[in-house]
């Protein structure tokens, strides 16, 4: 497995010109560095927790035997978590209070338009690679794991908080996946049966030939990652809170040219 190319802060041009054309995994190691959030340091769920509005989101929640994974299971008929709905201050406080226990159940809440619950925070927390009107979403949790998916569009994914480990495989990898039923899936797309910390080689022998392609990189708060699109992806949080801020859009002709 090799590491994924990074370049240091780059610039809009940069990742116009260097990074985006490639259509290759890029570190971007400092971008966010100057985030409220980033800078927060181990205060950064006070400070979030002062922004955000009283409007319900969901949570998803796996026992502590899960080992921080949302996904199926044992006989790949059912998803091993529980979906619940409370404001985005309890669900923080309660993360908060799990961080005490041995064997902490996983939550996390996926995908947040950050406007919709944190308003103010795109101005805030401004990022000038993606085209504009592109809205940020926010994914935050304790040590879980997100498994291995793609998505049809390009992706900037900022650490806000905590570190992320990102482990990806090109899209001609996908016979080695050995992909999940279309229905019901964790979060809406399929993800692989195999889970990228703990493979079973023996159960899906094929996955051994997408580790050779695969590439990895660990982030911590300020850095982000380009997925390209298609490109699919596996993230560990191995922090006790973690904060991700992820940014998706369809690559068109405007944002190629000089506008977006």
């Amino acid at each position: 497995m090799r590491s994924i190319s990074e370049w240091t802060e780059p610039s809009l041009e940069q990742f116009r010109k260097d990074i985006l054309p490639r259509a290759e995994p890029a570190v971007l190691r400092g971008i966010a560095a100057s985030w409220p959030l980033v800078n927060a340091g181990g205060n950064w769920m006070a400070l979030l927790a002062a922004h955000v509005n009283d409007e319900p989101v969901e949570i998803l929640r796996a026992d502590p035997d899960q080992q921080g994974r949302f996904h199926y299971t044992a006989d790949g008929k059912s998803l091993n978590f529980i979906r619940g709905r409370a404001d985005l201050s309890t669900f923080l406080a309660a993360m908060h209070e799990q961080a005490g226990e041995q064997r902490p159940y996983a939550m996390v809440v996926q995908g947040m338009l950050a406007e919709r619950y944190v308003p103010g925070f795109s101005a805030s927390h401004p990022m000038p690679l993606v085209p504009q009107g592109t809205e940020p979403r926010i994914w935050v949790g304790n040590s879980a794991k997100v498994a291995t998916h793609n998505d049809p569009v390009d992706n900037v994914a900022v650490v806000a908080a905590g570190r992320r480990r990102f482990t990806l495989f090109p899209p001609d990898a996908e016979d080695d996946l050995y992909m999940g039923p279309a229905h019901p899936t964790p979060a809406g797309t399929p993800v692989s049966m195999v889970h990228v910390t703990a493979p079973d080689l023996e159960r899906y022998p094929r996955f051994a030939r997408a580790l050779d392609v695969a590439q990895e990189a660990e982030l911590s708060a300020g850095d982000a990652i380009f997925i390209p699109r298609d490109w699919f992806h596996h993230v560990e949080a191995i922090e006790r809170f973690n904060m991700l801020v992820n940014y998706w859009w369809a690559r068109g002709p405007a944002f190629r040219g000089v506008s977006t």
